[in-house]
């Protein structure tokens, strides 16, 4: 069907039939069908109460997550990209779980004050001035407009963060534990429990009988839906990226020199050295005035009341503030650029650029390959988006894979046949074809010869058709007779140690044998931890968890054994006794037993809080708004 819509856009005929469609969808009432979907939210696209959001706030709030995943990644992203990812749903879910607990403190008039939103903004650093350190409304404006928020939604927002700190500090206040619950927890963390143990090694069990030619037969004959092997196909692959053209384009020698005597000094020289003075005042107000005539144009030689004066010379690497490097040597700092005042310990720091000295330029020949390698990828990348046209072009003709990547010149490659983990029947992942992603997976959904829909992975672009599907099947008994039987083997050789391991578990704990006992019989000895094992000191007794976990869950002359990764050994370990903590290491341990449950108890109040607002304050989304929104940015460029 989609290929005949695509079909049908490509004559100016068949744009008249799907504006007429559309126009018949209109007069039958299909925007209706939109109106219900909102389900009473008008415009919003969640809602709890008097609280809601609709697709231009929530449109900012993601807005504001990309620019926080860019601040620190070294590849941007874009709205797009969150879409494929799935991290919009979560955001929507996140934002719409706020609802509950704003839209329940709204109904019960819970809201923080004017004078509580003003002390959160004067104490964030961002908004301060430099020179007074106070809150500085110009300095707030500047950074909300460069972060693209208006004052209204940001004091929102802020508001409503002080809106959920309190009504979840409110669940948590005035709680103290009981002095039977301490007592208990007391109890709890100063347990200590004393284990002996030694490290058997499987070799030395007795070996159970091979499997002979009826046992693998027999396994073979009831397994046979186990033995199965999953489907195959052999895939076709076309990916598409602007590597595939770099053959087709020309880059002179001239261009390259063109290019570099342009931006040598930038691109491709050493890094510049900076010379700068460091001035360091007992007091902030005497720093403050020292900045004052910094940027007055004052001689950093004439400023009076300095405890410090130092004149530094180096690259940027020298510095290990990351600020005053920033200050420093960031992109466009020339002579006179300030730093400061920033605390220094007991003291007060302000810097001041004197001069800047450019690294010494790389030869032509040392870059020039760079610079010829960035141009011809750079029209490489604009000969791919002639490309993409004819792709398109193809794809919506309804053209098979073989004569779309004919017509853009890209190789076609054939993959051997895969189960749809990207496996072959040897066990040989084709991680080329697992590259391919969603198009790799939609060619288990489609048929021979049929192409999948186009998927742009990274910086490439990707379609794939099964050439040959190899259905699942049960291989003969011949061909997988070698392969049961070391199954098999493997099989006996695992019960046969369990059975022994439980045979040795009841013999010691039955007091028939002990642990020293039969580890003298194995030609081992028995060890002990430096010190009894307490949930404290746990993690230092140098114990695997999987043992930890059975040492304070058993009781004592429980035995238990561990085996290994690769299960050749196995630790045997008898919990040998559970002491109780003494009155003194209760008394000691009361600080720590009240705050361990006091946190706990927080948190589960907290909890059956936020659940008791969720039952009785309804949360309503609109799930077509919001797939509304995703196709919108999906389609941006």
């Amino acid at each position: 069907m989609l290929a005949l819509m695509k079909s049908l856009m490509n004559s100016f005929v068949g744009k008249i039939v799907v504006m007429i469609i559309i126009a018949g969808m209109a007069f039958w009432g299909v925007d209706q069908m939109f109106a219900q979907i909102r389900g009473g939210l008008g415009s919003n696209m969640a809602a709890a109460g008097s609280r809601g959001f609709d697709a231009a706030a929530f449109d900012r709030r993601v807005e504001s997550v990309v620019r926080n995943i860019n601040a620190d990644s070294e590849e941007p992203v874009t709205k797009p990209d969150l879409v494929e990812q799935g991290i919009i749903d979560q955001i929507f879910n996140m934002e719409a779980a706020k609802l509950t607990l704003l839209g329940y403190a709204d109904s019960i008039g819970v809201r923080p004050s004017t004078d509580a939103v003003v002390e959160e903004l004067r104490n964030t650093d961002a908004f301060k001035n430099p020179l007074t350190g106070s809150l500085d409304l110009d300095t707030y404006r500047l950074v909300l407009n460069q972060n693209r928020i208006s004052q209204a939604d940001y004091e929102q927002q802020l508001s409503d963060d002080l809106t959920m700190a309190a009504m979840r500090d409110a669940a948590g206040a005035a709680i103290y534990p009981a002095n039977t619950l301490a007592a208990l927890q007391g109890r709890y963390l100063g347990e200590s429990r004393n284990v002996a143990w030694f490290i058997l090694n499987t070799d030395t069990l007795p070996e159970p009988d091979a499997p002979t030619e009826e046992d693998v037969r027999a396994y073979y004959d009831e397994n046979l839906e186990a033995l199965k092997q999953p489907e195959r196909r052999m895939i076709d692959v076309l990916r598409m990226s602007a590597e595939d053209f770099l053959s087709e384009v020309t880059v002179t020698d001239q261009e390259v020199a063109t290019v570099y005597e342009a931006s040598k000094s930038e691109r491709f020289s050493e890094p510049d050295t900076r010379t700068y003075v460091e001035l360091l005042f007992d007091t902030r107000e005497a720093a403050r005035t020292a900045f004052g005539l910094l940027a007055a144009g004052s001689d950093p030689a004439s400023i009076e009341g300095v405890a410090s004066r130092e004149t530094k010379t180096g690259r940027r690497e020298s510095v290990s503030d990351p600020l005053l490097a920033d200050a420093m040597f960031g992109a466009g700092r020339q002579s006179g650029a300030l730093f400061g005042p920033a605390e220094r310990g007991d003291q007060w720091l302000v810097a001041r650029l004197i001069s800047v000295q450019p690294g010494a330029v790389f030869p032509l020949e040392q870059v020039e390959s760079e610079i010829r390698d960035q141009l011809s990828r750079e029209r490489a990348s604009v000969l791919l988006f002639d490309k993409m046209e004819a792709l398109d072009r193809a794809i919506g003709a309804g053209y098979p894979l073989s004569q779309i990547a004919e017509d853009v010149g890209v190789p076609l490659i054939t993959y051997a046949p895969v189960d749809t983990s990207g496996r072959t029947r040897d066990g040989v992942t084709l991680h080329g074809l697992l590259q391919a992603g969603e198009a790799f997976q939609q060619s288990f959904q489609i048929g021979v010869g049929d192409t999948s829909n186009r998927f742009d992975i990274g910086e490439a672009t990707y379609l794939t058709s099964p050439r040959e599907i190899i259905e699942s099947y049960t291989p003969e008994f011949e061909e997988l007779s070698d392969q049961v039987r070391a199954v098999l083997v493997a099989q006996r050789q695992q019960n046969s140690v369990q059975s022994a391991l439980d045979d040795l578990t009841k013999r010691i704990e039955s007091g028939e044998t002990t642990l020293e006992a039969e580890a003298r019989a194995a030609g081992e000895v028995v060890e002990t931890p430096l010190a009894p094992v307490t949930r404290r000191n746990a993690g230092e007794a140098g114990l695997p968890s999987a043992a930890l976990g059975q040492i304070f869950n058993g009781k004592e002359g429980d035995v238990f054994t561990l085996p290994s990764r690769a299960g050749d050994m196995v630790m045997v370990m008898q919990l040998t006794e559970v002491t109780p903590p003494s009155e003194a290491e209760l008394a000691e341990l009361a600080p720590l037993a009240n705050s361990n449950l006091l946190a706990e108890l927080q948190s589960d109040l907290i909890a059956a809080t936020e659940a008791e607002i969720s039952a009785s304050m309804k949360l309503r989304k609109n799930q077509g708004a919001l797939n509304v929104y995703k196709a919108s940015i999906s389609t941006e460029q």
